[in-house]
């Protein structure tokens, strides 16, 4: 019993703290870059193809028709960290997206919005000439394989040149973020448990996030390990014990 309580004592002043490496690259074009394949839009027109939807090419792509709700999407090379998003108008024409909302995916088929302070979703400022780089920094950790630039209005035809800035997510130094471990108890380990991207829970989330069968997971204080939890074919959930289990909060 002394034992056990010397561990609980060791590992309730555990703080996981590591350094944080460059996580600023160009994820469309650049070292991580992607195919031409992986950029597709809701529509496009013939004088304004997909692949002048990067930095390093003449021109934009731009949708088929006028207005506002058109998409560009990209499929990243990896799942990454999303830093910024950076936007340019046509160049040639004034033609431009003035304001743009963002839908972010890890398969492609279900989206998820970015939303501000107030669970609006969040209209980003774009472009106020055809020229100019526009750069809207991401807050928090958005963590994504897929992003959707969707115009809200625009200048003429919503002509735009897209980059990402942002990582790999294999890529992070794990010096990232300071953990600290905690002794929880059903209330404070449930809404772990129900979060099927743990990406953001420490060490365990971190294994847990890697690993595409993975819903959920606990530290276990016995063994000291991670417990990684996938659901049943049925759909029914894993019954543990949640008292008196370690999990990882950011500090």
């Amino acid at each position: 019993m002394e034992s056990m309580l010397q561990i609980c004592i060791l590992l309730s002043m555990v703080i996981l703290s590591f350094g944080c490496g460059p996580c600023e690259y160009d994820l469309v074009t650049g070292p991580f870059g992607v195919s031409d394949e992986a950029i597709t839009a809701s529509s496009t027109h013939s004088h304004c193809p997909l692949v002048k939807a990067r930095f390093s090419s003449s021109g934009s792509w731009c949708p088929l028709n006028t207005g506002g709700g058109h998409y560009l999407q990209i499929e990243f090379r990896y799942v990454s960290l999303l830093k910024a998003i950076q936007t340019k108008g046509r160049g040639s024409y004034n033609q431009w997206v003035t304001l743009y909302s963002v839908n972010i995916s890890m398969d492609g088929h279900t989206w998820t919005s970015l939303y501000n302070a107030s669970s609006d979703v969040k209209v980003f400022p774009g472009n106020f000439d055809k020229d100019t780089v526009m750069t809207n920094e991401l807050e928090g950790n958005v963590i994504a394989k897929f992003i959707r630039i969707i115009s809200v209005s625009t200048r003429t035809r919503g002509s735009m040149k897209l980059e990402v800035q942002g990582c790999p997510y294999t890529e992070i130094n794990s010096t990232c973020h300071r953990w600290e471990a905690k002794l929880g108890s059903t209330s404070d380990v449930l809404p772990v448990l129900l979060d099927a991207d743990a990406s953001n829970q420490g060490l365990c989330g971190l294994k847990c996030f890697r690993q595409p069968e993975c819903d959920s997971f606990l530290f276990d204080v016995t063994s000291a390990r991670c417990r990684l939890l996938k659901a049943t074919m049925d759909g029914s959930q894993v019954t543990v014990n949640l008292d008196g289990v370690w999990y990882f909060v950011k500090i």
